[in-house]
């Protein structure tokens, strides 16, 4: 891996004066200047070893400004440019600040509508940057260290803000800012090439994505149906995929507050979250290798008059463990901690109404647990399963239809091939299963209202 910084003070003293003002230290620098605005300046400093150096300037803007200071150095083919800047301006209050120090780097301005600000910083060789701006009170602040990154910048409504830091080699970033007010993007991908996709539609959102170490891949959409999203996405190691859609579907109330979080550290870690409508929340921490986590549909977008307020929380440490649950509608919880390896943890808690509840812990390896809570009804209170599995091979299957069901597994430390099948039909059915030694196993199956079972087998109680 190869990383170049040459950007130093030297590099950056421009010259001030108004107008235009060109600067040659080097043979073969190019500068084309059209100006047909009012009270805008262009300043223009080329010069380089090697330079050759192109810089274009089409201002038509009034009150606006444009500085560009290039320094080439021949790192690759000769027969190309060292650096090319390309700056298109119209309305007025605009500013473009963009330093390009190295070779082959390229960079594309293109500013519209009132008051827009781009500072831009290359340095190293075959970078290239593309920018667009509309409306009002748009900044981005692209700084582009080491080989063949790509930025592609978006901005067109007002107040957004952008700071993107590409440091390494081959990183990719799509940022995508519109139909919004007061949003905020900040990126920082280090080594070698991530990708970033992020699309802003929802107002007074922020979106944080933080990748390092290689070939890493977020994907992040906040939705023009809430407001107030928030979106944490953190990468390390190699190979990670996140996927995160947040605000995505109309049919329900326009209202706010979706968060997200999601850490991954270790190799091919996958993590996915589908906020559909408004105000819910999902974090997820991932450590270890090939470990997956899915929370998919949450808060479906069904009602019509109300907010969803659903919760998943999701970490798993070791490697290829498993979690996934599906929360439509209202008012569901989901938390899950597994460690070891090869734990699988599902849980579909359907509904049409207020309903759900479901807290899985799985310590150790091979642990396979299922929760299916099927709609506890408008108006109702909540189905409730706890399963805690610690061992090998433990299993659990937990069916509540209706509300006020509550089923509580535990099987101990030293269970190993323990499996349980818990099926409640009805409402206000309470089944309690412990389960500790070998080769258990447990069935129960409720109908009606307010039936209860308790089994114990093989308990072991281990004294402090």
């Amino acid at each position: 891996m190869k990383n170049y910084l040459y950007i130093a003070a030297s590099t950056l003293a421009l010259a001030g004066a108004l107008g235009v003002s060109t600067s040659a230290m080097a043979q073969s620098n190019d500068s084309t200047v059209t100006q047909t605005g009012t009270d805008s300046d262009v300043t223009i400093t080329q010069g380089g070893p090697d330079g050759f150096n192109v810089s274009t300037v089409d201002q038509s803007a009034d009150n606006s400004s444009v500085v560009i200071a290039q320094e080439g150095f021949d790192l690759g083919d000769p027969a190309l440019a060292t650096n090319t800047s390309d700056v298109t301006q119209a309305g007025s209050d605009q500013s473009v600040v963009s330093t390009q120090v190295g070779d082959a780097n390229g960079s594309t301005v293109t500013q519209s509508g009132t008051e827009m600000e781009v500072t831009l910083v290359q340095g190293g060789l075959g970078n290239t940057s593309t920018v667009s701006q509309s409306d009002v009170d748009n900044e981005a602040d692209i700084f582009q260290d080491g080989d063949d990154h790509s930025s592609t910048i978006t901005q067109s409504d007002n107040d957004g803000i952008i700071d993107l830091d590409q440091i390494g080699v081959g990183q990719t970033s799509t940022i995508t800012q519109a139909d919004d007010n007061d949003t905020n993007a900040v990126v920082l991908q280090t080594n070698e090439d991530n990708t970033s996709t992020i699309l802003q539609r929802a107002s007074n959102s922020d979106a944080f994505v933080t990748q390092t170490g290689q070939r890493n891949t977020s994907g992040l959409v906040q939705g023009i149906v809430s407001d107030g999203q928030e979106a944490t996405i953190i990468q390390s190691g190699d190979d990670n995929v996140s996927n995160v859609a947040q605000g995505t579907n109309g049919s329900g109330p326009l209202d706010d507050d979706n968060v997200v979080f999601i850490e991954q550290s270790g190799n091919t870690n996958e993590a996915v979250v589908n906020q559909i409508s408004e105000e819910n929340f999902a974090g997820i921490l991932q450590t270890g290798n090939g470990n997956e986590a899915r929370v998919e549909s949450q808060g479906d977008g069904a009602s019509s008059t109300t907010n969803q307020e659903n919760s998943a929380t999701i970490e798993q440490s070791g490697n290829d463990n498993f979690a996934s649950v599906n929360q439509p509608d209202e008012n569901n919880v989901y938390d899950v901690l597994q460690s070891g390896n090869d734990n699988s943890s599902t849980a579909n808690q359907s509904g049409n109404g207020d309903g759900g509840m479901a807290f899985i812990t799985q310590i150790g390896s091979e642990n396979t647990s299922s929760v299916i809570q099927i709609g506890a009804g408008s108006g109702t209170l909540s189905n409730s399963a706890t399963v805690s599995q610690s061992g090998s091979e433990g299993g659990s299957a937990i069916t509540q239809d209706g509300f006020d069901n509550e089923a509580t597994l535990t099987q101990l430390l030293t269970s190993n091939l323990a499996l349980s099948a818990i099926t409640q039909t009805g409402s206000a059915n309470d089944a309690t299963v412990t389960q500790g030694g070998t080769e258990d196993m447990s069935t129960i199956a409720q109908t009606g209202i307010g039936n209860s079972i308790t089994v114990s087998q093989n308990t072991i109680v281990i004294a402090d």
